[in-house]
C-alpha cells in the first residue's frame, strides 16, 4: 500500500511540476534567437543601442537579483512563479512598439523574469518536495534535477525549430514573441490550478541548538560562498561560450573554407543534444551522499580542458567537438549544483539564497560583456540569437 500510495505522489508531483516548468522553458527558447535580429534587421536600431538594450537586461537582472529571492519567501514561490509569466508576457509584448523607452523597459522586464525563471521555480520544486516527503517514497532530487535539464534541452530544440517556422510561415518577426505569451498564459493557468503554495520560513533555518539562522550566517557560509564562486565562475563563461562560440568556430571555418557558411542550427542542436547527454550521464550514476560534489569537480576540470583546447588546436572539427564536450560539462554542472544547493540552503532562507547568488553571476557577464572587443559584437550576437539564446 505504501509503494502504491508513493509511486502514485510522485507521479502527481511530476505532473504538477514538468509541464508548467515545459512551458515556462518554451517561452523562453522560443523569443530568445530572434531578439537581435528583430532589433538589428527590423527595427534597424544601431549596434550601440542593441548593444545598450541587451546590457540593460543585465543590469536588471543584477539589481532584481538582491531583493526578489526575498519577496518570494515572503510572499509565496508560488506567486512568484506566476509573476515571472506577467513580467515576461510583458518583455515580449514591448517588442511590437519601436519607442526606445518601451524596448528598454521591456529588455528591464526580461532581466528580472531571467533571475526569477532561475530562482523560484526550482524553489517551489524543491519545498514542495520536502513537503511532501518524496524522499521517502525513493525520489531523489537529483534526478528531478536530471530530468528538468534534459526536458529543457528537448524544449530548446523544438522551440528553436518552431520560432523559425513561424517567422518564415508568417512573415512576421514578432510571432515567436507572440508564441511566448501564449506558452506562458498557459503556463499561468496551469499552475494556479495545480500548484500549492509554499513559503519561507524563519522557523525552518534554525540551528542544531534551535537558534534561528541570520541572512548573514548563511550567505558567508564557506560552502555558500564556494558554491556561489563555482556557479558564477562556471556560468559566467557558459555566457561568455553562448557569446563567441560562433565567432570561434567561424574563425577556424574561414582558414579552411572561405565560401560555405557554417550550418549553425545543426551547430545549436548539436550542443543541446550534447548537454541532454550531460543529464542524462548524472542521472544514470548511482546516488550517494558525495555524488554531485564529485561529477561538478569533474565538470569544472573538464570544461577548462575543451576552453584551453579550442584556444590551441586549429582544427575545425577538433574545436567543434571540444565545445561538444563543455556542452556535456554544462549538461552535468546543472543537477550537480542545483543538488548542492538543495542540500545546502534550507528552505527557509532559499529563494533570498538562490537570488542573491545570481548577483555575482550578472555583475561577471556584465564586466566581461563590456570588455569584448569592438567590432566583434556584430557577429557574436546575430550567431548569439540565430542559434543561442539563455542556457536553465
Amino acid at each position: 500500500m505504501k509503494s502504491a500510495l508513493g509511486r502514485d505522489a510522485i507521479q502527481r508531483f511530476k505532473r504538477a511540476f514538468f509541464p508548467a516548468y515545459a512551458l515556462v522553458c518554451a517561452a523562453d527558447w522560443l523569443q530568445g534567437p530572434h531578439i537581435y535580429a528583430l532589433y538589428k534587421y527590423h527595427k534597424h536600431l544601431p549596434e550601440t543601442t542593441v548593444a545598450a538594450l541587451y546590457g540593460s537586461g543585465f543590469v536588471a537582472g543584477a539589481l532584481s537579483a538582491s531583493f526578489v529571492g526575498q519577496l518570494a519567501d515572503k510572499y509565496g514561490r508560488r506567486s512568484a512563479c506566476l509573476l515571472y509569466c506577467i513580467i515576461y508576457s510583458i518583455a515580449c509584448l514591448s517588442m511590437l512598439s519601436d519607442d526606445l523607452l518601451i524596448l528598454f523597459a521591456g529588455r528591464a522586464c526580461g532581466g528580472v523574469s531571467t533571475t526569477l525563471l532561475y530562482s523560484v521555480f526550482e524553489t517551489w520544486m524543491i519545498a514542495e518536495y520536502h513537503d511532501q516527503a518524496l524522499d521517502a517514497y525513493g525520489l531523489s532530487l537529483g534526478s528531478m534535477f536530471g530530468k528538468m535539464t534534459t526536458l529543457s534541452g528537448v524544449v530548446a530544440i523544438i522551440s528553436g525549430v518552431t520560432g523559425d517556422l513561424l517567422v518564415r510561415s508568417l512573415d512576421s518577426k514578432t510571432s515567436p514573441f507572440m508564441a511566448s505569451i501564449v506558452c506562458l498564459m498557459l503556463a499561468l493557468a496551469y499552475i494556479s490550478k495545480h500548484w500549492n503554495e509554499n513559503y519561507g520560513d524563519s522557523a525552518s533555518s534554525k540551528d542544531k541548538e534551535g537558534e534561528p539562522i541570520g541572512l548573514g550566517q548563511v550567505v558567508f557560509d564557506p560552502k555558500i560562498i564556494s558554491i556561489g564562486l563555482a556557479s558564477c565562475i562556471f556560468e559566467g563563461s557558459m555566457y561568455m561560450f553562448v557569446f563567441f562560440w560562433s565567432a570561434a568556430l567561424s574563425t577556424v571555418h574561414a582558414s579552411i573554407d572561405l565560401i560555405s557558411p557554417l550550418p549553425f542550427g545543426v551547430v545549436f542542436s548539436s550542443y543541446m543534444c550534447a548537454m541532454m547527454i550531460g543529464s542524462i550521464i548524472f542521472t544514470l550514476i548511482p546516488p550517494s551522499s558525495d555524488k554531485a560534489h564529485y561529477i561538478l569537480k569533474m565538470v569544472l576540470t573538464s570544461a577548462s580542458i575543451c576552453f584551453l583546447s579550442s584556444v590551441l588546436i586549429k582544427s575545425e572539427v577538433l574545436v567543434f567537438w571540444a565545445f561538444c564536450l563543455f556542452e556535456v560539462c554544462v549538461g552535468a554542472y546543472f543537477p550537480s549544483m542545483a543538488s548542492l544547493k538543495g542540500k545546502l540552503i534550507q528552505d527557509g532562507s532559499r529563494g533570498r539564497i538562490y537570488g542573491i547568488l545570481r548577483l555575482p553571476l550578472n555583475l561577471f557577464v556584465i564586466i566581461a560583456h563590456s570588455l569584448a572587443e569592438e567590432g566583434m559584437s556584430e557577429v557574436l550576437l546575430f550567431d548569439r540569437d540565430t542559434g543561442l539564446a539563455r542556457y536553465r
